[in-house]
Protein backbone atom coordinates (compact mmCIF):
# COMPACT_ATOMS: atom_id res chain seq x y z
CA UNK A 1 0.00 0.00 0.00
CA UNK A 2 2.43 2.45 1.19
CA UNK A 3 4.66 1.72 -1.89
CA UNK A 4 1.75 2.64 -4.62
CA UNK A 5 1.64 5.86 -2.81
CA UNK A 6 5.23 6.74 -3.29
CA UNK A 7 5.31 5.58 -6.89
CA UNK A 8 1.99 7.59 -7.37
CA UNK A 9 3.86 10.65 -5.63
CA UNK A 10 6.96 10.00 -8.07
CA UNK A 11 4.74 9.77 -11.27
CA UNK A 12 3.37 13.17 -9.92
CA UNK A 13 6.99 15.08 -9.58
CA UNK A 14 8.13 13.33 -12.98
CA UNK A 15 5.15 14.68 -14.09
CA UNK A 16 5.60 18.03 -12.85
CA UNK A 17 9.06 18.17 -13.99
CA UNK A 18 8.31 17.23 -17.55
CA UNK A 19 5.50 20.04 -17.63
CA UNK A 20 8.12 22.19 -16.65
CA UNK A 21 10.44 21.34 -19.11
CA UNK A 22 7.71 21.48 -21.41
CA UNK A 23 6.78 24.93 -20.69
CA UNK A 24 10.57 26.28 -20.28
CA UNK A 25 11.08 25.00 -23.57
CA UNK A 26 8.44 26.86 -25.37
CA UNK A 27 9.73 29.86 -23.93
CA UNK A 28 12.67 29.27 -25.21
CA UNK A 29 11.55 28.73 -28.04
CA UNK A 30 9.66 31.62 -28.66
CA UNK A 31 12.53 33.73 -27.40
CA UNK A 32 14.84 32.14 -29.59
CA UNK A 33 13.41 31.38 -33.14
CA UNK A 34 9.89 33.47 -32.62
CA UNK A 35 6.70 32.58 -34.23
CA UNK A 36 5.94 30.29 -37.45
CA UNK A 37 5.30 32.78 -40.44
CA UNK A 38 3.49 30.03 -42.31
CA UNK A 39 5.42 30.25 -44.81
CA UNK A 40 4.60 33.55 -46.19
CA UNK A 41 7.45 35.78 -47.94
CA UNK A 42 5.79 39.48 -48.27
CA UNK A 43 7.02 42.14 -46.33
CA UNK A 44 3.65 43.80 -45.49
CA UNK A 45 0.13 42.33 -45.92
CA UNK A 46 -2.98 44.71 -45.50
CA UNK A 47 -6.43 43.04 -44.30
CA UNK A 48 -9.36 44.90 -43.03
CA UNK A 49 -8.03 47.92 -42.24
CA UNK A 50 -4.64 46.55 -40.96
CA UNK A 51 -1.22 46.31 -41.91
CA UNK A 52 0.88 42.83 -41.16
CA UNK A 53 4.41 43.42 -41.68
CA UNK A 54 6.77 40.49 -42.20
CA UNK A 55 9.04 40.05 -39.05
CA UNK A 56 10.67 37.26 -39.91
CA UNK A 57 9.61 34.99 -37.81
CA UNK A 58 6.52 36.55 -37.13
CA UNK A 59 3.87 39.12 -38.52
CA UNK A 60 3.05 42.06 -36.08
CA UNK A 61 0.21 44.74 -36.98
CA UNK A 62 -0.83 47.47 -34.95
CA UNK A 63 -4.00 47.48 -33.13
CA UNK A 64 -4.94 50.91 -30.86
CA UNK A 65 -1.83 52.36 -31.45
CA UNK A 66 -0.80 48.82 -29.34
CA UNK A 67 1.45 46.15 -31.34
CA UNK A 68 0.11 42.42 -31.89
CA UNK A 69 2.40 39.48 -32.94
CA UNK A 70 0.77 36.29 -34.49
CA UNK A 71 2.20 33.69 -36.59
CA UNK A 72 -0.30 33.39 -38.96
CA UNK A 73 -2.42 36.10 -41.25
CA UNK A 74 -6.43 36.45 -41.10
CA UNK A 75 -6.33 34.64 -44.55
CA UNK A 76 -4.60 31.49 -43.25
CA UNK A 77 -7.42 31.33 -40.43
CA UNK A 78 -10.70 30.63 -42.49
CA UNK A 79 -11.00 27.13 -42.72
CA UNK A 80 -11.43 27.09 -38.99
CA UNK A 81 -14.78 26.91 -37.58
CA UNK A 82 -15.34 29.51 -34.74
CA UNK A 83 -18.80 29.86 -33.05
CA UNK A 84 -19.59 33.58 -33.38
CA UNK A 85 -20.65 33.23 -29.57
CA UNK A 86 -17.09 32.46 -28.65
CA UNK A 87 -15.89 36.02 -29.67
CA UNK A 88 -18.80 37.34 -27.85
CA UNK A 89 -17.55 35.40 -24.70
CA UNK A 90 -13.72 36.90 -25.25
CA UNK A 91 -14.37 40.08 -26.00
CA UNK A 92 -14.06 42.71 -23.42
CA UNK A 93 -12.64 40.97 -20.55
CA UNK A 94 -9.72 41.63 -17.94
CA UNK A 95 -8.99 37.58 -17.86
CA UNK A 96 -9.03 34.96 -19.48
CA UNK A 97 -8.30 31.07 -18.32
CA UNK A 98 -6.94 28.71 -20.31
CA UNK A 99 -6.82 24.93 -19.76
CA UNK A 100 -6.18 21.73 -21.05
CA UNK A 101 -5.00 17.86 -20.23
CA UNK A 102 -1.65 18.14 -18.68
CA UNK A 103 -1.05 14.72 -20.99
CA UNK A 104 -2.59 15.91 -24.05
CA UNK A 105 -1.31 14.73 -27.09
CA UNK A 106 -0.50 18.14 -28.27
CA UNK A 107 0.66 19.37 -24.95
CA UNK A 108 3.77 21.16 -26.20
CA UNK A 109 1.62 22.90 -28.68
CA UNK A 110 -0.79 23.52 -26.38
CA UNK A 111 1.37 25.44 -23.84
CA UNK A 112 3.27 26.98 -26.73
CA UNK A 113 -0.21 28.79 -27.64
CA UNK A 114 -1.16 29.81 -24.18
CA UNK A 115 2.18 31.81 -23.91
CA UNK A 116 1.98 33.87 -27.11
CA UNK A 117 -2.23 34.38 -26.32
CA UNK A 118 -0.98 35.50 -22.60
CA UNK A 119 1.84 38.08 -24.14
CA UNK A 120 -0.52 39.24 -26.73
CA UNK A 121 -3.34 39.85 -24.76
CA UNK A 122 -1.24 41.64 -21.72
CA UNK A 123 -0.20 44.31 -24.03
CA UNK A 124 -4.05 45.25 -24.80
CA UNK A 125 -4.43 44.89 -20.42
CA UNK A 126 -5.76 41.43 -20.80
CA UNK A 127 -4.83 38.83 -18.29
CA UNK A 128 -4.43 34.98 -19.65
CA UNK A 129 -4.43 32.30 -16.95
CA UNK A 130 -2.39 28.89 -17.56
CA UNK A 131 -3.70 26.23 -15.88
CA UNK A 132 -4.76 21.96 -15.74
CA UNK A 133 -7.94 20.47 -15.95
CA UNK A 134 -6.23 18.40 -12.64
CA UNK A 135 -3.54 19.17 -10.04
CA UNK A 136 -0.03 19.42 -11.57
CA UNK A 137 2.42 21.00 -9.20
CA UNK A 138 1.62 24.83 -8.79
CA UNK A 139 -0.58 25.15 -11.79
CA UNK A 140 -3.88 26.48 -11.11
CA UNK A 141 -6.76 23.46 -11.26
CA UNK A 142 -8.85 25.34 -14.35
CA UNK A 143 -12.04 23.07 -15.55
CA UNK A 144 -14.90 24.23 -17.61
CA UNK A 145 -17.07 24.45 -14.51
CA UNK A 146 -14.76 27.55 -13.73
CA UNK A 147 -16.23 29.80 -16.65
CA UNK A 148 -18.42 32.51 -15.91
CA UNK A 149 -19.73 35.89 -17.99
CA UNK A 150 -16.90 37.73 -16.63
CA UNK A 151 -13.89 34.92 -17.04
CA UNK A 152 -14.32 32.63 -19.46
CA UNK A 153 -12.50 29.93 -19.78
CA UNK A 154 -11.04 28.21 -23.01
CA UNK A 155 -9.81 24.51 -23.16
CA UNK A 156 -7.44 23.51 -25.44
CA UNK A 157 -7.77 19.76 -26.70
CA UNK A 158 -6.62 17.47 -28.90
CA UNK A 159 -9.75 16.21 -32.05
CA UNK A 160 -10.37 14.21 -34.77
CA UNK A 161 -11.27 18.04 -35.77
CA UNK A 162 -10.23 21.47 -35.81
CA UNK A 163 -12.95 24.04 -34.67
CA UNK A 164 -13.83 25.93 -31.67
CA UNK A 165 -17.32 26.20 -30.11
CA UNK A 166 -19.11 26.92 -26.88
CA UNK A 167 -20.59 23.87 -24.60
CA UNK A 168 -22.29 25.03 -21.42
CA UNK A 169 -20.36 28.42 -21.00
CA UNK A 170 -17.31 26.77 -21.58
CA UNK A 171 -15.12 27.65 -24.74
CA UNK A 172 -14.00 24.39 -26.39
CA UNK A 173 -10.45 24.71 -28.84
CA UNK A 174 -10.14 21.66 -30.47
CA UNK A 175 -7.25 20.77 -32.95
CA UNK A 176 -6.41 17.31 -35.27
CA UNK A 177 -2.72 18.50 -34.78
CA UNK A 178 -0.27 21.03 -33.12
CA UNK A 179 -0.37 23.67 -36.05
CA UNK A 180 -3.58 23.98 -35.65
CA UNK A 181 -3.51 25.00 -32.03
CA UNK A 182 -1.40 27.99 -33.08
CA UNK A 183 -3.91 28.70 -35.70
CA UNK A 184 -6.63 28.50 -33.22
CA UNK A 185 -4.94 31.10 -31.00
CA UNK A 186 -4.09 33.44 -33.59
CA UNK A 187 -7.91 33.27 -34.79
CA UNK A 188 -8.86 33.85 -31.15
CA UNK A 189 -6.78 36.93 -30.49
CA UNK A 190 -7.53 38.34 -33.91
CA UNK A 191 -11.27 38.15 -33.15
CA UNK A 192 -11.02 39.63 -29.73
CA UNK A 193 -8.76 42.70 -31.07
CA UNK A 194 -11.64 43.25 -33.70
CA UNK A 195 -9.70 42.49 -36.71
CA UNK A 196 -11.79 39.34 -38.30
Amino acid sequence: MRRDVIRAEKKKKLLGVIMTVVMFGSVFTFIFFGFHTGGRSSGVVEYNGFEFINRGTFWSTTVDGRDALFTYLPDDLGFIFVNQDVIGRLRNKVQIDSTSEFNDTFAEPIALAQFQMGSTLFNFDIFVRQGFTSKQGNFPVITCEDSTNFVPVVYFRSSNTTKVYVENSCIIAEASNGADIIRIKDRLIYGILGVI
